[in-house]
């Protein structure tokens, strides 16, 4: 929910507590009924009282398409801090993320037409904690689905190697083709 419906939302509720506690008032005898009754002729003669009517059926109807919206990140947050990977016998095994990304990274760097790799851990809820989303710049002359098949299965293969995580759903999103060859370190192995 944005910061603007929020702000709707607290003085739509304000307005109706305030309206529930006359009502109460009234309800319950605190608030005579010949003064309240005089307050409502007086309220219903107003031409504000329609303005009012029109804001909060305005603001009624902003707070019930909030409800029905769908959110673009589909229930995902950017994971921070640890991810739990085990509970067990031995204990409790975490893995940071920026551990992930390094690791997912290094592994899609190494795809041949991959020229920079950006990803980013999600959190959600399932049986695998984790989604990445993955930025690329394309080399030219390369088949994006054909690079994105291998960039996947190079990012599966690292991920079970290096932190036993099968099948973590990875989303490839080429940002940029470019016909430069970026200069890399030579790796001493």
């Amino acid at each position: 929910m944005g910061i603007i419906r929020r702000l709707i939302l607290l003085f739509y509720v304000l307005a109706v507590l305030a309206a529930l506690i006359i009502c109460a008032g009234v309800y319950l005898n605190l608030i005579p009924s010949n003064f309240w009754q005089k307050e409502l002729n007086f309220i219903l003669a107003q031409d504000e009282t329609l303005a009012v009517i029109i804001v909060m059926a305005i603001a009624s109807l902003i707070l019930l398409t909030g409800v029905f919206a769908r959110r673009s990140s589909s229930g995902l947050s950017i994971a921070s801090g640890d991810v739990h990977l085990e509970k067990g016998k031995p204990g409790e095994v975490k893995v940071t993320v920026p551990a992930i990304v390094s690791v997912v990274e290094r592994a899609a760097i190494t795809v041949n037409g991959v020229r920079e790799a950006e990803a980013t851990v999600y959190q959600q809820s399932g049986d695998m904690p984790i989604k990445i989303r993955l930025t690329i710049t394309l080399g030219q002359g390369f088949s994006a689905p054909r690079v994105s098949e291998a960039t996947v299965a190079a990012i599966d293969d690292a991920l079970l190697t290096a932190l036993e995580l099968p099948g973590v759903p990875v989303e490839v999103k080429v940002d940029e083709v470019t016909h430069a060859i970026i200069e890399r370190e030579r790796r001493v192995v």
